[in-house]
């Protein structure tokens, strides 16, 4: 099921993107869930509560706390969700790039431009859902999306695998092995024990990868070479 998010402060806007967004995934036939706001906040804190979607649809123009500001705070928490911003004003466009939204679609050109906004999302969900693993432990099997996984441990005599999505689940597989089998440049050692996901990673501090849940892992004196050679490869810079 695709969940979706809709934030505007204007209520018949939001009713008029509500039955857009309905009117297209119904004729999609696609299984879906919408969750309408008109406060900022009261998504943001939705978010910080543990409420996770798919797509988000945020008008950038509102008071208190805008779409870009909810969309920071997205980013905090899913580094792959999906962004449509509606706005009447295409200057905040250049700004979409930081929070890396898929679309940015004026509010007189709705009717033509939402529903292609979420053909193209919804194709991208279904691209990223195909990079799954198979978790298993003794008698239970799981399957976790790659985009999910923030870290990988060693844990005694199975793996603890950490996700966004289903908290701490455990694998039957010896570390290097699993590490084999996801073959995905954003995962890289920091220490013999562990692996992460690059794309939940804040910065190194030190001996220590700072992730986006604001967990510190260790990186091994051996590994930081790799370890900063990977960031490179993925975020660019120096």
């Amino acid at each position: 099921m695709t969940k979706i998010a809709i934030v505007d402060d204007n209520e018949v806007i939001l009713r008029e993107v509500e039955d857009l967004t309905k009117k297209y995934m119904e004729t999609a036939s696609y299984s879906f869930q919408i969750k309408t706001y008109i406060k900022p906040l009261a998504l943001i804190s939705s978010i910080i509560d543990g409420d996770r979607f798919d797509i988000y649809v945020l008008d950038v123009e509102m008071p208190g706390s805008s779409g870009m500001d909810v969309a920071e705070v997205i980013r905090k928490f899913q580094s792959v969700a999906i962004i449509i911003f509606l706005t009447s004003f295409l200057e905040y466009a250049t700004k979409g790039y930081a929070v890396k939204a898929l679309r940015y679609i004026l509010k007189n050109k709705m009717t033509e431009e939402l529903p292609e906004a979420l053909e193209t999302a919804l194709k991208s969900l279904t691209d990223s859902d195909k990079l799954c693993l198979m978790v298993s432990h003794y008698s239970n099997v799981t399957r976790v999306l790659y985009n999910d996984i923030i870290y990988v441990r060693k844990n005694y005599r199975s793996l603890q695998i950490v996700t966004t999505e289903q908290g701490s689940l455990s694998d039957n597989r010896g570390i290097k092995e699993l590490f084999k089998s996801i073959n995905d440049p954003r995962f890289v050692f920091t220490d013999r024990s562990y692996f992460i996901n690059l794309d939940f990673a804040r910065a190194i501090d030190g001996n220590w990868m700072v992730m986006k849940n604001g967990e510190r892992l260790p990186i091994s004196r051996p590994m930081m070479p790799k370890v900063k050679d990977a960031i490179m490869r993925l975020w660019g810079g120096k």
